[in-house]
């Protein structure tokens, strides 16, 4: 399944020529030229944050935004800049996701203050970084986790269950990784598209290459998902794999497997955010004239969608395949303000998180079956599980930051 790149003290919001407006800028012209692309990324723009001062987020947002009229508005966050601690703002479910849950027996596995929270339990201390892990995996019982290298592409390393980095490569965008965890794919910075299910050289297969050239601050393609495995060889005992590409040109995505196959994953399928080894594949395959996002649960074998929304974006399929995480269809740069469990066979929602006067940042399902999500209340990010019902449990304690600090790395399954 799928693996969908931090500014420091803003700068004066009245001038419009600062680099960072430039860089934004380019990257969302780039999305206005092509509207079936998803909207607007803040992950693909905020590795530069790290070099250059940033103008006040809401006043740099909204006046990029309001010129195109893309996305809704910038979410307004409540807090005026205070520091005060804030419970997270649960909203009214149609489920008692109010009721705050009992904790499970898996743990949520995630990244915080340098430490690799694993799902049984343990902690492990991982090597400093000059840069933020971005993204994560697990990958063979190993940390991959992906780093932006300063300039355009990534760094990822393979972190082992000491926290020794045992392997280092660079990436075009992050590796993602198979529902079995023991297979990962990437883009090579010379746009070779790579598989791997071992650290041998007779461990890794290129299936494909892309041209990775496009303008401005960003790559041509993305890696979104591989199905099949243990290993990617053509054989009676082994399946083979297929890869998800993602267009950072907003054309159609493209699957490539392992006998050199490469064809768009669908007529007008323009993102995939998830796939599975039975042939489902969560997509985007149609921008309204409002600019809704629409798609749903999409059938390689019956070519057709399972069924469709324009209300929400069908993103991560759940390890069981029984649902999937769903924002909203239509939001800024930080992040949606609501995240919904939908059933993944009638597309009827299950739960659903609202972020009041914040917004959600990143989420992931965890090895048992939990929505896991980071959510910034306007001084404090959260970290919290979503059961499939709406049932709600914070993890931790809140952490102190800016909007544009999350310090949590949550990891993909």
């Amino acid at each position: 399944m799928n693996h969908p790149n931090e500014p420091t003290e803003p700068t004066n919001p009245a001038s419009s020529t600062t680099a960072w407006e430039e860089a934004m800028s380019r990257d969302f012209d780039a999305r206005v030229r092509h509207l079936h692309e998803a909207p607007l990324d803040f992950d693909s723009v905020k590795g530069k944050a790290h070099k250059i001062k940033r103008n006040r987020r809401a006043a740099v947002a909204g006046s990029i935004l309001g010129v195109a009229a893309i996305v809704t508005p910038i979410a307004v966050l409540s807090s005026g800049g205070d520091n005060e601690s804030k419970e997270p703002p649960f909203v009214q479910d149609p489920t008692p996701s109010e009721t705050i849950a009992d904790p499970t027996s898996a743990e949520p596995d995630y990244v915080l203050d340098g430490v690799w929270h694993q799902a049984d339990g343990d902690e492990v201390d991982l090597p400093e970084s000059d840069q933020p892990y971005q993204s994560a995996v697990v990958w063979n019982g190993n940390l991959v986790a992906t780093r932006w290298d300063g300039e355009v592409y990534s760094i990822t390393d393979v972190i082992d269950d000491e926290g020794k980095v045992v392997d280092s490569f660079d990436t075009a965008s992050s590796p993602a990784v198979n529902e079995a965890g023991t297979t990962i794919a990437w883009i090579d910075t010379d746009g070779s598209v790579m598989t791997a299910w071992g650290s041998g050289e007779d461990d890794q297969l290129p299936i494909g290459s892309v041209d990775l050239a496009a303008p401005g601050e960003t790559v041509a393609y993305f890696t979104a998902a591989i199905t099949g495995g243990p290993d990617c060889l053509d054989n009676d005992e082994s399946p083979a794999c297929v890869v998800y590409l993602n267009s950072g040109l907003g054309e159609e995505s493209r699957r490539i497997d392992s006998l050199g196959i490469d064809e768009v994953v669908a007529p007008a399928v323009t993102k995939v955010f998830d796939a599975t080894d039975d042939g489902v594949v969560s997509v985007i395959n149609e921008v309204t004239d409002d600019l809704d996002t629409c798609g749903g649960p999409f059938d390689l074998i019956d070519g057709t969608l399972r069924w469709k929304t324009c209300d929400y974006q069908v993103q991560q399929i759940s390890p069981d395949g029984s649902h999937v995480a769903a924002p909203q269809s239509q939001y800024d740069g930080l992040g949606p303000t609501s995240l919904s469990v939908l059933d993944a066979q009638s597309g009827e929602q299950t739960g659903v998180y609202g972020a009041e006067g914040g917004f959600i940042h990143t989420w992931a399902w965890t090895t048992d079956g939990q929505l896991l999500f980071d959510v910034y209340d306007g001084a404090n990010w959260h970290l919290v599980s979503m059961a499939v019902d709406g049932s709600l449990t914070e993890i931790g304690d809140p952490v102190k930051g800016a909007d544009v600090d999350n310090p949590f790395t949550l990891i993909q399954h």
